[in-house]
């Protein structure tokens, strides 16, 4: 009986274990809110955005962010393995969308501007990875 207990607490004391550490692992995700409106603020500070493209900078990054975050999740749900090439190839669709929808939204200075930075060298790594597709 004593170790039939033991047994228990055990387990129990592992499953309070695993759900504290499964919540901070969530927690420390970043909000895809949070990271559409600091990355909106950026663009805003660097390329010198006025008020409209801002507005359509952080909604395009809450729409894309937010899809981005539910796609990897059904990745990691569905038990793709975390070093899979699906989840590098879902991220570069996804900044090359992004991509796309700011070259809608700047003026072509900004555009040059914009990839000039470090976004414009993930650019160039991102569309030749999905141009040849290694993943």
């Amino acid at each position: 009986m004593h170790k039939f207990i033991f047994t228990i607490v055990i387990v129990a004391a592992m499953a309070v274990s695993f759900n504290a550490a499964a919540q901070q692992q969530d927690s420390q995700l970043p909000d895809p809110m949070e990271m559409a409106a600091k990355m909106a603020d950026q663009l805003e500070r660097e390329l010198e955005l006025d008020l409209g493209q801002v507005f359509k900078v952080d909604t395009m990054f809450q729409h894309s962010y937010k899809s981005y975050y539910e796609e990897m999740e059904a990745l990691a749900k569905a038990g793709v393995p975390s070093n899979s090439g699906r989840y590098q190839r879902t991220s570069d669709i996804w900044g090359r969308y992004i991509d796309t929808q700011l070259q809608q939204i700047l003026t072509e200075e900004q555009w040059a501007k914009y990839l000039k930075t470090d976004a414009g060298r993930n650019k160039k790594r991102r569309d030749k990875r999905l141009e040849e597709n290694k993943y």
